[in-house]
C-alpha cells in the first residue's frame, strides 16, 4: 500500500491515511505520521499496529477500537477536549481510548490526563513518567506494563488488571481506587510483591 512505501514523509503518509480511511480502509499498520498535529482525528476501528505516533498530538483524538499494538506513542500528547464517553452517554474530559489494544506500546510521559481508558489493554506497555491524572480506567488491563513514575493522582481504578505491572504503591494511594482494586494491592503489599503502604 502506498502509505507504506519507502521516502514518504510523515505529511504525505497523513494524506494518504486520511483519503484511504474515507474510501473505507482501516488497516494502516507500520504507518509513520510521528510529530503530526492530529487532534480531533476519527479513526474508530483502524489498525496502527506498530505505527510509529511519536510526538503527536492526539489530543481529542477518537481512537475508539483502534489496534495501537506495538505503536510507539512516545511522547505522544492525548491531553484534555470534550469528548462523549460512548459507554455512559455523558461528556468527559480526555481522549477516547475505549477497549483500545495498546499492548506493549511505548507510552513513555504520555499525556493521559482525564482520558477515558476503559477496557483498554495496556498488557506490558511502557508508560514510564505517563500523566494519568483523572483518568476512567474501569475495567483496564495493566497486566505487565511498567508504570514507574507513572502519575495517578485522582486516576479511578475499577476492576483494573494490575498482575506483573510495576508500580509506585505511594502514587497509587493517589488514586481513586475500587474496593475489588484495592484488596489486591493490600494482597500483594502484605505478601511482599510490593513495597509501600496505602
Amino acid at each position: 500500500m502506498a502509505l507504506l512505501e519507502e521516502g514518504l514523509t510523515a505529511e504525505a503518509n497523513l494524506n494518504e491515511l486520511l483519503k484511504a480511511y474515507r474510501s473505507g480502509e482501516r488497516n494502516f499498520s507500520g504507518i509513520n505520521l510521528q510529530g503530526l498535529n492530529l487532534s480531533r482525528i476519527n479513526l474508530t476501528g483502524a489498525n496502527l499496529e506498530r505505527a510509529n505516533l511519536s510526538y503527536t498530538n492526539l489530543s481529542g483524538a477518537n481512537l475508539y477500537e483502534v489496534n495501537l499494538t506495538e505503536a510507539n506513542l512516545t511522547g505522544a500528547h492525548l491531553g484534555t477536549v470534550i469528548l462523549p464517553d460512548q459507554e455512559a452517554g455523558r461528556l468527559v474530559y480526555g481522549s477516547v481510548l475505549v477497549r483500545t489494544n495498546l499492548s506493549r506500546a511505548i507510552l513513555e510521559r504520555a499525556i493521559l490526563v482525564e482520558a477515558n481508558l476503559s477496557r483498554t489493554t495496556f498488557f506490558q506497555a511502557n508508560l514510564r513518567g505517563a500523566d494519568l491524572r483523572l483518568a476512567n480506567l474501569y475495567r483496564t488491563n495493566f497486566n505487565g506494563a511498567d508504570l514507574t513514575d507513572a502519575q495517578l493522582r485522582q486516576a479511578r481504578f475499577y476492576g483494573v488488571n494490575l498482575e506483573n505491572a510495576i508500580v509506585d504503591i505511594l502514587e497509587l494511594s493517589k488514586a481513586q481506587l475500587d474496593p475489588e482494586t484495592r484488596q489486591m494491592v493490600a494482597e500483594r503489599i502484605s505478601s511482599g510483591q510490593w513495597h509501600g503502604q496505602l
